[in-house]
């Protein structure tokens, strides 16, 4: 089998979200100290978030042995995957039956003699641990076996020279195709002793040795990285609290039509909703203090040491209202901030990387706060008067007046004209603007007419009274 990643956990990308102050509204509650207080509470969580836990790429673990054919092959592991610097397989289940006899029933915990093992932490060393922890039965570690080369290589020079220890280990040798639990020395390992004189003594009778060209293989604990809290249950106690008020978008409603209806709009908007788990009662149930992976809304979401998390939503708001024809009125729509606190049960599953996970305990009455949007709410402004068509009657009308309607709401009849105002004593509507304008238009046209005419007749006269002088001037 290939040493890669068996079933890798993918976490949603978990960014920060915070509303520009500039677009929130004037609420009264956005200026007092709460509001403030919120929001450096929520930037202080935005910069927890940020600093999400990434699995170490140099450290793999293989869930399936290597055959004893590969071994004989010299098939190297790190050929499956070049990024592995150290490589973890874990004990089968024939493997840890026989660690437990030969450990725990043939030695036990009365025997002075103690042997150890190195503890790994996401591919680093974090420490050692003894068989007769195992023994005691006070853990049930994820043991693992670890090439020696790779111990000497990557954590060697961690130990201190001066300590005299031994190390539980396996060899397997090839011409008798057996293997055996057997246990080298620290000294061996920190000062890299060659391979001719390096030995690893069979654990019961130690009768025997092997060297390391015997496939040496030293035994680790795989420490989990985090909790991962699955099959949620849910409690009937919530308890809702609601916060401060956020815009979530702008938008603008037409009516083109000439008939009043109702128009509807939407506006899609997104937000981060806050995932805080009360890790105290978390690792009050017998747990260390890891970080958590919470199971919400179809996802795993990645909790920091804080118990903090979020999850992006992306959702719908839906509005409308009455409109006038040929009308355009703007829209704000306005989120409600709410918190809701639930108690819940849930199993908890120690993850190890790799997708790697088993069943440690069940918790009961755990808390979490989910901090979202609760409500989306438009909010109308006042048309402006630029976007409105202006509508003219050209009969007369009824007056002014307000109607009642059957369900209590008040419609305002558009204003018309008034027959008393434009009528005389008897009641004759007084003529429109439209005759005088015709008979002014007449009477102007005629005095052109007659002023045209009168300087014809002069500009005829005065040549006449020339004609008449140059006939005469010629016959005498």
């Amino acid at each position: 089998m290939q040493a890669r990643r068996l079933f890798p956990h993918k976490f949603p990308n978990t960014r920060c979200f915070v509303t520009n102050l500039n677009s929130l509204p004037a609420y009264n509650e956005m200026r007092s100290s709460i509001f403030r207080l919120t929001l450096l509470l929520l930037l202080q969580w935005c910069h927890n978030v940020v600093d999400a836990y990434d699995e170490n790429d140099n450290f793999c673990i293989r869930t399936q042995p290597m055959l004893l054919a590969d071994i004989e092959k010299h098939v190297n592991p790190l050929d499956d995957d070049p990024n592995c610097k150290v490589l973890a397989t874990t004990l089968t289940v024939k493997e840890k039956e026989s660690f437990l006899d030969t450990m725990c029933k043939d030695h036990g915990t009365s025997y002075k003699d103690v042997y150890y093992f190195f503890k790994l932490h996401n591919g680093e060393l974090k420490g050692r641990g003894s068989h007769k922890e195992i023994c005691d039965g006070r853990k049930n570690p994820l043991l693992a076996w670890v090439p020696y080369k790779m111990i000497l290589e990557n954590f060697a020079q961690e130990l201190n020279p001066k300590e005299q220890l031994s190390y539980i280990a396996k060899a397997t040798d090839l011409e008798r195709e057996k293997t055996e639990l057997c246990h080298f020395s620290h000294t061996d390992l920190v000062t890299n002793i060659t391979s001719d004189l390096f030995a690893c003594i069979v654990m019961i009778f130690e009768d025997n040795f092997y060297g390391q060209d015997a496939n040496i293989n030293a035994l680790i604990e795989i420490e989990p990285l985090m909790y991962e809290l699955r099959n949620i249950t849910y409690l009937p106690w919530v308890n809702v609290t609601t916060s401060y008020k956020t815009l979530l978008d702008r938008t603008t409603l037409h009516n083109p039509s000439r008939e009043a209806k109702q128009i509807y709009g939407s506006i899609k908007y997104s937000y981060v909703e806050k995932v805080h788990v009360n890790v105290s009662v978390i690792y009050s149930q017998n747990l260390n203090q890891l970080p958590l992976l919470f199971e919400h809304a179809g996802a795993v979401l990645e909790l920091n040491d804080l118990g903090v998390g979020g999850v992006d939503v992306s959702t719908k708001a839906l509005f409308g209202r009455f409109m006038d024809p040929r009308s355009t009125v703007n829209v704000e729509v306005i989120g409600q901030w709410a918190e809701h606190r639930k108690q819940f049960n849930a199993d908890v599953l120690e993850y190890f990387g790799y997708g790697i996970k088993r069943f440690r305990n069940e918790i009961h009455h755990g808390e979490v706060t989910f901090t979202r949007i609760e409500s989306a709410e438009p909010v109308y402004e006042t048309p402006d008067s630029s976007f409105l068509t202006a509508i003219t009657k050209h009969t007369l009308g009824k007056k002014l007046e307000r109607l009642e309607m059957p369900n209590g709401a008040n419609v305002t009849e558009s204003p018309e004209l008034d027959d008393e105002e434009f009528a005389d004593s008897d009641g004759h509507p007084y003529p429109g603007f439209y005759p005088w304008f015709v008979a002014g238009s007449l009477v102007v046209a005629a005095v052109l007419l007659f002023v045209i005419i009168g300087m014809v007749r002069a500009w005829s006269k005065r040549e006449q009274t020339k004609r008449y002088k140059l006939a005469a001037t010629s016959a005498a």
